[in-house]
Parts: C-alpha cells; structure tokens; sequence
C-alpha cells in the first residue's frame, strides 16, 4: 500500500533502545507521512495486532543485538504483519545477513554507512508522496544536466535546493517544460537540479527518450548510471559487512563491483584537460555522505592521475582506491560525514583515525584481490608531508605516489563538497588553495604532484 499527497502511513520502530528511534527520526526528518511507532519488546508487537487500525507497512528493526535476538524481532514482526515490508538497520555488532534475510527481512543495511541509501530503501519499499516546498535533501536525487533538454514536456516535478536554507523550492512541475535560459544558468552557475525519488522512474524514463532522441547508442542516463553506481557500493559494502563467511569469489566480486562503476561512470575515458576539468565539476557542490564520498574521491583520483599522465592501468588502480577508501568508517558508532571530525572526543578521535588501516583490513578480510598500490593509497591517504597525518603519521618520503594522488584527490573532496554548516569551494579555488599551501612550505601535499595537476587544471 502506497501512501498519497496528504495521507500517513504506519511505520514500526523495533528496539530496545531509545536512542534508535532518535536516530530513525534524524534519517527520516522531513518525511512527514510516516507516523513512527516504537516498540521497545516483541511483545509489544505482537500486543498491537489488537489495533485493528494498525496497518504498518514498514518496519525499522535494530539489528545491534545480533543475528540470534534480530532474528527473533523479524520473526515476530513478519508473522504478525505479513504484509509489512521489513528493513534490519546495524552498524557495529556482526550479523549474518543471509539468515536475517531468510527469515523475512527484505534488507539489512548499516544505519551510518549506508544512511544515504536507507531513505532510498524506504521510499521503495514504502512509497510516499512529499508536497510542498519543504521536502528533505534525502528525498530528492541530483539530476545531471546533460541529461535535461529545454522545451520537452515534463512528467515529473523539477526541484532546486537553497543548502543556506535548508529549503527544496519547486522549479517547474509535471506537465511544464524547462527552458533553456535555465538549464544554461544553472550550468553556468554549476548548481544541482533535483527530482524526487518517487519519480525516478520518469526521470529515468524521460532520460532515456532524450538520449534516443539525440542517437546515442546506449540510451541510459548519466543520472542513471550515477544511481546505479550508488546501488553497487550498497551490494559490496553488503558483502563487506556480512558477518557469513565467504569464499576468493565474494572478494572477486567486489572487485568487479568496483571495475562496473568505473566503466559506467567512464572514470578511465581519455580525455582533455578542460573535458576532465567540467567532469570534476560535475561532482562538486553535492552533500556530502559516505557513498558520495567514495564516488568522488574516486572519480577525482582518476582525473588527477590522468592530468599526471598517468597510464589507464593506474588511473584505474586509483579509482578503485577511492571506491574503497572509506569502507573502515562502518566500524564507527557515529555517521563521520554528519559531525565536526574535530570535535570528537580524544578517544573518538584516536578510534576515527584507524578508518584506513580499517578499510584495507576489511579488504584482506574479505580476499578482495588488489594490487599494492591500491592498498598503499587507502593506507595513506590521510598522511602528509608533514608527518602529522594518520594512521601511521608517516614522513613524507614513506608516502607513495598513490597515497599522495588519493590524499590530493580526498582533500579537494573534502573542499569543494556541501557540510552542514560549511560552504563548498568552487573547484578553482580549493585548487589554488591547495597549491598555494604546498608553495607556502606547510607542506601537506606534494609539490610537484599538486603543481602538475593545477597547471592543467582549467576550463577551455
């Protein structure tokens, strides 16, 4: 059952702990249809059947006890509300997820890492439609605006977000048209256009008629391919994160995962440095998430080692550094791209710090066959020059090319990416200020490294 403009919907919380619930609300802020219902015991499940206008049809359950009691709660839920679609949300305990799944969940997702995409999640599994001019950033999905074309009939609302507001304002709904004065501007400004996520599925559609129209072989939508890759960090990080064992193929099939999202998203395409230069800045200005993180660092990675003249064998070994350079922030019990890093209590702070050494251990663990270079570059991406980085504070001659490239290529992310609070850089001037602070001699990046990138760092 699908909820229309102005209708609620039933969503069950399951956990013990109130602090669960505080966190569904954070993920679900804004969505204003889904009226949240805690239950703090399986029995207080199976008590509310008595309700009869109780009709849940989703429920939220913490999967933080383990596989044996999260199993008990999905039993539970799914034998009292068959029709209920279920979502285990964990983050540090281990849980199997084949058994949790078995036993009626349709997903179990990492409620820090994978936050991005549980919002996601629910609108498919529970679609709602958002009115007005307040929908959450989390319900909208950035369009690509190669992928606009003025003049054509929309089936689907077009919206634009003010980050200083925290507004989304509505630009045109269905049944108007786009025209080119705005599609130019908002190039020319490089800022986002939105759709809902309700209506990806006209976006994608009404994409793909232009991409006909326009007879290009392969008709899908570079926002498409953006999701799409977004939906293959989902599934490896579910086999990172899978507390089942697993064989060489798991991590084969990470790789491959990884290679998918470089070919579609055409991060080792050959190009000029003004063409890598409008492609870096399609991915800046975005909110920041872990997936985005790892979608850019990669793709910025990519286009640097290739202004370096990089060969396409490494230009793909940094990509795939980037794609896997954060996976090690799933073992932290806080969502690091929502918080001041610097903030963090001493403790917190030492623990946030062992993310690489995290990630690359979670590649080990899970047999993911890459090449020292890529491990390198996870490894050290947060060293510098200086020697005060993380997390082996290393001097800069132990630094590696690649963990060089990927620390260039994860501070410009860093720059030119939207925080709460934090306004992004235009990617120029986080450029320059990054060179500027190698010639200054505080020496965080490299010199000649950061040199040769800018030199060619520039629009035609």
């Amino acid at each position: 059952m699908a909820g229309g403009p102005g209708k609620t919907v039933d969503v069950i919380i399951g956990s013990p702990k109130p602090g669960f619930l505080e966190t569904i609300k954070t993920v679900l802020k804004g969505y204003y249809p889904y009226i949240l219902k805690h239950f703090k015991s399986v029995d207080e499940i199976i008590d509310a059947t008595s309700n009869t206008e109780f009709q849940p049809i989703l429920a939220l359950i913490d999967g933080e006890a383990g596989t044996n009691i999260t199993n008990e709660w999905v039993q539970t839920t799914k034998m009292n509300y068959p029709d209920c679609h279920l979502i285990v949300l964990h983050s540090t305990a281990p849980l199997d997820f084949n058994v949790v799944k078995k036993n009626g969940a349709d997903e179990v997702m990492h409620i820090n890492f994978d936050r991005e995409f549980i919002s996601d999640m629910v609108l498919q599994l529970a679609p709602i439609e958002l009115e007005g001019e307040n929908i959450p950033i989390t319900a909208l999905m950035p369009v690509d605006l190669r992928d606009m074309e003025p003049n054509i009939t929309l089936n689907f609302d077009v919206y634009a977000h003010l980050p200083a507001n925290h507004r989304s304002v509505i630009l045109r709904r269905t049944g108007d048209v786009i025209e080119d004065r705005h599609v130019e501007k908002f190039k020319n400004m490089r800022q986002q256009m939105y759709v809902k996520k309700t209506q990806m599925k006209q976006f994608f559609e009404f994409a793909r008629t232009i991409m006909s129209m326009r007879n290009i072989p392969f008709p899908i939508s570079m926002t498409e391919k953006f999701h799409r890759s977004k939906k293959n960090i989902y599934e490896f990080m579910q086999q990172f994160l899978n507390a089942a064992t697993g064989d060489y193929s798991m991590g084969k099939g990470i790789l491959e995962k990884c290679k998918t999202i470089i070919n579609e998203l055409e991060l080792n395409k050959t190009l000029t440095p003004p063409a890598i230069y409008d492609e870096v800045c399609r991915y800046t200005g975005n909110t920041r998430s872990y997936y985005h993180d790892a979608l850019c660092v990669s793709a910025f990675a990519a286009y640097f080692a290739q202004l370096l003249d990089w060969p396409e064998e490494k230009r793909e070994s940094a990509a795939i550094a980037g794609l896997l350079h954060n996976i090690g922030l799933s073992q932290a019990d806080f969502a690091a791209t929502e918080i001041d890093i610097t903030k963090l209590s001493a403790e917190a702070a030492k623990d946030y710090k062992y993310y690489p050494e995290r990630s690359v251990n979670m590649v080990k663990a899970k047999k993911v066959p890459i090449n020292q270079d890529i491990q390198d570059a996870i490894m050290q991406h947060r060293e510098n020059l200086r020697g005060t980085g993380f997390p082996k504070g290393m001097p800069g001659e132990d630094i590696s090319n690649f963990g060089k490239l990927l620390g260039i290529a994860y501070a410009f992310h860093e720059a030119t990416a939207l925080r709460e609070g934090i306004a992004a850089a235009a990617p120029q001037v986080a450029m320059a200020a990054m060179k500027e602070d190698a010639v200054s001699g505080k020496a965080l990046y490299d010199l000649v490294m950061i040199s040769s990138i800018a030199k060619k760092f520039k629009p035609s």
